[in-house]
């Protein structure tokens, strides 16, 4: 199956009614925080957040352009290291995950 476009997945569990939980509105201010440094990736990123409130999922899919991704692998996934180091901290949230996948709009 051929692609380009990469997607890098954060994602995690969060606690409480989608409308009124703290862990989501705190993990809504670390967006923000890094949202402006994902934008900068890339002049072709999106960046998609998705949230579940049945299965209390959040995720946070960034993706590039497949040339625009080794340079990204490369140094980390950067700022990935320093958002799940905040989100970890927030109480109500869990199972922080990471996972690369491929994106492409069909």
């Amino acid at each position: 199956m051929s692609f380009n476009r990469v997607c890098r997945e954060w994602r995690c569990k969060y606690e409480g009614d989608k409308g009124t939980s703290e862990s989501l509105e705190a993990i809504s201010k670390v967006v923000d925080e890094y949202l402006p440094e994902l934008k900068k990736l890339s002049d072709g990123v999106t960046v998609n957040r998705l949230v579940c409130g049945g299965c209390l999922d959040f995720k946070l899919m960034t993706t590039v352009p497949l040339d625009d991704f080794g340079p990204w692998e490369e140094s980390g996934y950067a700022p990935e290291a320093a958002f799940l180091e905040k989100i970890k901290a927030i109480p109500g949230v869990s199972q922080v995950e990471t996972q690369t996948i491929t994106n492409m709009e069909i």
